[in-house]
């Protein structure tokens, strides 16, 4: 998908079988960008400026920002793609098939690690086949690290890196000796009420312990369960889904900047725009303008 619209924008590398890199920078957009994505093909785009925005076919949209990676291992459930004129960033596009050797060699250099690419399949697949990753420590120390190395070994960082998100993925949680399943279920229920919840009332101010009181857990659980079952911090996604709907609005609504600021629960223009900066890295009245 992104490999083919970079295909003639930015400079590739051929970092090992099967995995190689694209070093880009755009200058025009806001554009389109075509759903065509191989079979056993996977992508991750480490974005360092601008935006991709996917609208799925339910009508909702994800939206990776500066300091996050996009990882797409299926476009069937997409009916569009944009990229802002802004992105920047290194792409690693991977051809599952003849990348396979290439990963036996890192897993038997690494002790033989046990990498379960179906694994990730599946779990890429409850999601839609896209997802999006950071800010989380891994995303943030790859980021950092990134940005300390000279232009032309970042290709190599990052299929390095999109390695060890594979196997991090893959890599099973540890379970206490004593889970009870029916427990467990009733946790991920009220972790899904609660989250829905959320969903619904993000111009409201939302607190741990009120959301914790909400879904009848201690706010520890409550802290806890959410990050396992939805890899980020309840305040992290919290501040996430509120810039995804924020762009939303932004390109979908005539509301003013102070209006879309507070449909997602900030009462402070200058707040938001600090937040949606961070997210996208630019203002809110840029991206409106981009798009």
């Amino acid at each position: 998908m992104l490999a083919e619209f970079l295909s003639d924008r930015g400079s590739w590398v051929q970092v090992m079988p099967g995995a190689r890199a694209c070093l880009f920078s755009l200058r025009e957009g806001p554009v389109s960008v075509s759903l065509r994505l191989e079979p056993l093909h996977f992508e991750a785009l480490f974005c360092l400026a601008g935006a991709v925005t996917l609208t799925r076919r339910d009508g909702s949209t994800l939206t990776a920002g500066a300091r996050q990676v996009l990882l797409i291992t299926d476009v069937s459930g997409l009916t569009g793609a944009s990229a802002d004129a802004s992105l920047e960033g290194v792409l690693v596009a991977v051809d599952a098939r003849n990348a396979r050797e290439s990963l036996n060699t890192i897993c038997s250099l690494l002790g033989n690690l046990s990498l379960d690419t179906r694994q990730v399949r599946r779990w890429m697949d409850s999601r839609g086949g896209c997802v999006v990753e950071g800010p989380t420590h891994w995303s943030r120390a790859a980021f950092a690290d990134l940005d300390r190395l000279p232009r032309q070994e970042r290709a190599r960082w990052c299929v390095w890196k999109s390695a060890e998100l594979l196997y991090l993925l893959s890599a099973p949680e540890e379970q206490p000796a004593d889970t009870a399943p029916a427990l467990e279920r009733e946790v991920a229920r009220a972790l899904a009420e609660t989250r829905r919840y959320m969903e619904a009332h993000l111009d409201e101010p939302l607190t741990i312990p009120a959301l914790s009181r909400r879904s009848c857990l201690s706010a520890t659980t409550f802290k806890e369960g959410f990050r396992r079952r939805y890899g980020l911090p309840v305040h992290t996604w919290l501040r996430q889904r509120r810039m995804e709907r924020a762009a939303e609005l932004l390109r979908n609504s005539s509301l003013s900047v102070l209006g879309v600021a507070q449909s997602v629960g900030y009462g402070s223009a200058s707040q938001f725009t600090a937040a949606f900066r961070r997210q996208y890295g630019v203002t809110p009245a840029r991206f409106r303008k981009n798009v």
